[in-house]
């Protein structure tokens, strides 16, 4: 990696903000057509520490600004359009204002950013610490190391990248899975 370009490589997903979550996933299902959105509720990644500040290795945690988030609580919901991940995000309390700032009230999604993977995050923050930036979030949730570019001013929306572990690779398999069985069923049924 040499640029900031290099982070927009392997596009993954879409990510989006709502403020109902529920109304967000019935729009992507019954409008968009996608399979069935996979929701959690009440995700947080508050109160850890990263492994430089006393944090445990290997635990999760959320850096907003700076500074490692106390409370950061989301309604995440997750579904693919084949190899496309589409992510929508409530904001729901603490350290997520990142979030909170693109919801349009009443409209079942924004766009807010797009999310990239990425093989090495080290070697990403050493990217957008050349170029000059800081990351606006970063963390680790299971096995996910990512990270939050603010390029609202300059292009409309946040980059965010993901180094994937074993455990979550497959669980975007998974849902690409589930998005091309269902297409593939079709597209069978069609046939005949």
């Amino acid at each position: 990696m040499r640029s900031l370009s290099d982070l927009f490589r392997n596009v993954m997903q879409l990510g989006y903000v709502t403020d109902d979550i529920d109304a967000a996933t019935a729009y992507f299902e019954s409008t968009l057509g996608t399979v069935d959105c996979v929701k959690h509720y009440k995700s947080s990644l508050g109160g850890g520490r990263p492994p430089a500040l006393g944090g445990e290795p290997g635990s999760s945690f959320v850096v907003v600004d700076g500074v490692p988030a106390e409370e950061w609580v989301i309604d995440v919901a997750l579904v693919n359009a084949g190899a496309t991940n589409l992510e929508i995000i409530r904001p729901v309390s603490g350290a997520v204002d990142l979030y909170r700032g693109a919801v349009r009230p009443g409209r079942p999604a924004t766009l807010h950013h797009l999310g990239f993977r990425i093989d090495d995050f080290d070697e990403a923050s050493a990217v957008v610490a050349a170029a000059g930036k800081e990351w606006a979030q970063f963390g680790v949730s299971g096995d996910i190391r990512f990270g939050y570019l603010d390029l609202t001013a300059e292009l409309g929306h946040f980059v965010e990248v993901m180094e994937l572990g074993p455990q979550s690779a497959e669980g975007f398999a998974q849902l690409e899975a589930v998005s091309n069985a269902v297409t593939d069923a079709v597209t069978d049924t069609d046939k005949q």
